[in-house]
């Protein structure tokens, strides 16, 4: 089965808009795709219908407990941030909690210096981890589920994402804790957010910067994607807070991409929730979504790692941790 197989026929590709360095191509579904009510994983804690937790007293690393008491499911995206617990965390696999269900969920560490409570719950960190850096944790998450069929992370690999992501901004955070980062530039960020607006009939974008693709993300119906759009641009914007502004290209590389995530095969997997996890088959891309029945309630797609290994970056020149730190300085002041 493909991923085209997953989505309405006839799904374009729209208008292409530019903030800062960050280019958006538009997905436009050509259909109304009908859901249940669905609850997004933020606004049920806001209401107090979810609740997320340790397992334990003594917690586990890469679980959290999930109590959904409300009357909707509840959908909690690949990379969603959890912040308190004993650390903070980021989800591992978009889930579909159902109500009435406690369920335990797949999740990594994004601080890796601290193991106490500062409280027993989370709270949302109303972001979803950056790009860049999901890309990574995606791959390991699909090699993991392959090879032992278990949604685990490669926690180092993540690490590591966390500690370059800190030192390109200059953070000398105490506990490693990528929130302090997020931070630092969340001024920046919110300029991308309060520019864009998803339009009538959108689900998704193709997200691009100067140097390419950056990936894509696209929710079932437009009210969805409308819904998740804030969260989906900090994590997309993240990675152009250096970049020069986006120029469109000659061309159609956008469409040539999206053509290969459309035409990628796919294996599924059981979910912790609700739903099949789906990833892709394909050597030049990494991508996972939620199905349900038979339509594809989230995808996120990015390009393959390729000049990393096992998560991390190949050996190479790369710039210095001064050069990095100025150049962050300049376009995040």
């Amino acid at each position: 089965m493909k991923i085209k197989n997953l989505l309405p026929e006839g799904m374009t590709l729209g208008d292409t808009t530019a903030v800062h360095g960050l280019g958006i191509v538009e997905l436009i579904s050509p259909d109304r795709t009908e859901l249940p009510a669905i609850s997004m994983l933020d606004e049920a804690m806001e209401k107090g219908e979810v609740r997320v937790g340790e397992v334990s007293e003594g917690g586990q690393v890469p679980y959290l407990a999930v109590e959904n008491t409300g009357g909707n499911p509840v959908l909690i995206l690949e990379g969603e941030e959890l912040v308190g617990g004993k650390q903070n965390r980021i989800v591992n696999a978009t889930i579909l909690v159902l109500a009435g269900s406690i369920i335990k969920i797949p999740v990594s560490c994004v601080e890796s210096g601290r193991w106490d409570n500062r409280r027993y719950d989370f709270d949302s960190g109303k972001a979803i981890f950056r790009a860049r850096s999901r890309a990574v944790q995606k791959e390991s998450v699909t090699l993991s589920l392959r090879e032992r069929g278990t949604f685990q992370s490669d926690q180092g690999a993540v690490w590591n994402e966390v500690g370059e992501s800190l030192s390109d901004l200059g953070i000398n955070s105490e506990t490693s804790d990528f929130r302090a980062g997020r931070e630092r530039v969340a001024h920046r960020i919110e300029e991308f957010v309060s520019a864009l607006r998803p339009s009538e009939r959108q689900v998704g974008a193709v997200f691009l910067s100067r140097d390419g693709i950056l990936g894509c993300e696209l929710l079932s119906t437009p009210e969805l994607f409308g819904r998740c759009i804030e969260k989906i641009v900090r994590s997309f914007a993240f990675e152009v807070l250096t970049m020069p502004d986006y120029v469109q290209p000659v061309g159609d590389g956008a469409a040539k991409w999206w053509e290969a995530v459309l035409d990628s095969e796919v294996t599924t997997h059981s979910s912790p929730g609700a739903g099949q996890d789906v990833r892709l088959q394909n050597p030049e891309l990494v991508g996972s979504g939620l199905q349900l029945d038979n339509s594809l309630i989230h995808l996120s797609c990015f390009p393959a790692m390729g000049g990393r290994k096992n998560g991390r970056r190949s050996p190479g020149r790369r710039a210095t941790v001064s050069e990095r730190r100025r150049r962050m300085s300049n376009n995040t002041e």
